[in-house]
């Protein structure tokens, strides 16, 4: 009695996986018959396997089922469907029968694909790298973002930074939605909750001798950044000047001027002069300050020098005679150091 019933458990898991074996295998559905009569008339001619004129062998391909070679099928349904075959000059059929077969060739692959869909690629959705990200922003908000200021360096794999199929790690999130949030508080103009503002720095060892591109001509170093204003209102625009290790301004060893300008026109002109006394160099640029009303959107801030004439310059006299201080910078002017941005009133 107990080897009946293994023998019966036996024969019905057999019959169980027959049945599985048989369900997961596609069903092949056959060519109907008008569709097989206008291939074999107007397209083996070309499409057989001597001549497989685009790599196409509908002769083979028309004996078997559709859902066998669905790829091929598809494109026999678009080429037929802008007409495009058979070519121009070469016997074509009717009108009637080109969406007859155009009809039932969609309709047979259409029924295949819903028994059989095919999700395509299953993995983990790659995230996007901070540029792409930042081109994203920039293409859906309109908003210029610094992204390499709000998320950490992409990690590169293969000599490529943009493989980044894997899972992130909290810190990285974290980074993630911190910049989401400054983002959409900037894309909607939503108020900080608390004072702040944004500093921009230059790099320390930038020769700020000669003119920046964007900026009036007749100047000379300084920056020239594009931000974009949360709100309208009142904001300040703080200039620093760079030091040296001795925290002594590099350079000033006469006036300069010092001209601060939003979307290039003029809003504040400074003059700077070496101090007197007792060398407080911290009082030196203490006054390079300025408030300005601006509109909430994306403006163009600007600060630079005012260039002296390029006669002056000794160095025009011995052009061959490197000029540098004494930090190994060729910097002989007063440079910029950094600019910074706080909002005081809406």
């Amino acid at each position: 009695m107990v080897r009946q019933e293994i023998r019966l458990l036996f024969t019905c898991v057999l019959v169980a996986a027959g049945f599985e074996a048989i369900a997961a295998q596609p069903l092949s559905t056959p060519v109907a018959t008008p569709v097989k009569a206008v291939v074999n008339q107007y397209c083996v001619s070309c499409h057989d396997a001597d001549v497989k004129k685009g790599g196409l062998d509908l002769e083979r391909i028309n004996r078997d089922g559709v859902t066998e070679h669905s790829d091929e099928w598809e494109k026999v349904v678009r080429k037929m469907r802008a007409r495009q075959m058979p070519p121009v000059g070469k016997e074509r059929p009717t009108e009637k029968v080109y969406d007859e077969v155009v009809a039932r060739l969609s309709s047979t692959l259409d029924r295949a694909a819903a028994k059989n869909p095919n999700p395509g690629r299953t993995d983990t959705f790659r995230r996007l790298n901070r540029t792409e990200y930042q081109n994203a922003i920039r293409d859906l908000l309109a908003l210029d973002i610094d992204a390499a200021a709000l998320l950490p360096k992409d990690e590169a794999r293969h000599g490529f930074d943009n493989v980044t199929v894997g899972d992130l790690s909290p810190t990285f999130l974290n980074r993630y939605i911190s910049a989401a949030g400054k983002i959409s508080r900037l894309a909607v103009g939503s108020p900080y909750r608390k004072p702040g503002g944004d500093t921009y720095r230059l790099q320390p060892d930038l020769t700020q001798e000669e003119h920046v591109e964007g900026l009036p001509l007749g100047t000379r170093g300084g920056m020239l950044l594009d931000h974009t204003f949360p709100r309208d209102g009142e904001y300040e625009i703080q200039i620093r000047l760079t030091r040296d290790r001795n925290e002594e301004v590099e350079g000033l060893r006469e006036p300069h001027e010092v001209e601060v300008l939003l979307d290039r026109e003029r809003v504040k002109f400074f003059t700077v002069a070496p101090p007197k006394g007792d060398k407080n160099f911290e009082k030196v640029d203490a006054h390079l300050k300025v408030r300005v009303p601006v509109t909430a959107g994306p403006h163009q801030v600007g600060v630079t020098f005012l260039k002296n004439p390029s006669s002056l310059l000794e160095t025009k006299r011995q052009p061959y005679l490197a000029r540098y201080n004494m930090h190994g910078h060729r910097r002989l002017g007063l440079a910029i150091c950094l600019v910074s941005r706080r909002r005081l009133l809406e």
